[in-house]
């Protein structure tokens, strides 16, 4: 969150009605002369005088009841005042001891793209708490990104495992058993968006092409049937795109 510094612009105005406070102090304070309206606006009938006798500071205490309501705030003359904001803090974490400091430790690294840095944090906050999901899932993306994806599946597995609703997980797990070349284990993973509705076209769809390029054409039939009959009842951009064309075309052969 950014810090508002509020920086006070003293009118003339208010001056002049504490001016005028200070002048009448040896005066019971109900009968202290109070700023209207009319006055902040340059209408005061009574003028200060010139040179006014010493008095101690009247603090916002001693106003009476009447001008401290009347007086200045922020909430009714906006305009007097100057909002600044201030940058926000440098991260200062140094010394990381418990598992949600490690993690935003190994954010922090992720952003730098220090990626070895990052995993070693990851794994000091699994550490602490092993059934983290997001941190399983996060240090697997790193992993990935160096192109170790041995080492990023079985966090993504694990993701999955301490959250079976974390569907990002699945689908870069199921794209990574695909690179492996086990078509299998990402049909059996990229089953579980089947669940979870707005993935659950193309999730029919990538399921079809799998068990396509497997041979096992009843199952790619019916996942790309029922990718076509979604596709058909959503919007015209779907049923316009390469991926629409490419399900018809698979349909087509499947059906020789």
């Amino acid at each position: 969150m950014f810090r508002k510094v509020l920086v006070y612009r003293c009118a003339p105005l208010v001056l002049l009605s504490m001016f005028l406070l200070a002048c009448n102090s040896s005066k019971p304070a109900a009968k202290a002369p109070s700023v209207s309206s009319s006055a902040r606006q340059g209408n005061a009938a009574q003028p200060a005088p010139t040179e006014p006798p010493a008095a101690q500071p009247t603090t916002a205490q001693q106003l009476p009841q009447k001008q401290e309501q009347e007086s200045i705030s922020y909430a009714r003359n906006p305009d007097r005042f100057v909002k600044q904001e201030t940058t926000e803090p440098p991260f200062n974490i140094t010394d990381p001891k418990t598992a949600q400091e490690h993690f935003n430790v190994a954010v922090n690294y992720d952003h730098q793209n220090q990626l070895e840095k990052a995993i070693a944090e990851y794994q000091k906050a699994l550490e602490l708490k092993p059934d983290w999901a997001i941190a399983h899932f996060r240090m697997a993306q790193d992993y990935q990104k160096q192109g170790l994806t041995d080492s990023a599946i079985p966090h993504w597995e694990l993701a999955t495992k301490y959250d079976p609703q974390f569907y990002a997980a699945y689908d870069l797990l199921s794209a990574a058993y695909a690179k492996q070349g086990n078509l299998k284990k990402a049909i059996e993973t990229y089953s579980a968006l089947l669940n979870y509705p707005p993935a659950r076209m193309p999730a029919h769809y990538q399921i079809g092409i799998w068990y396509a390029q497997l041979g096992e054409v009843p199952q790619a039939r019916e996942h790309l049937k029922a990718y076509r009959e979604l596709a058909l009842q959503s919007n015209s951009v779907e049923q316009q795109s390469e991926r629409f064309q490419k399900a018809t075309r698979e349909l087509q052969k499947l059906n020789r």
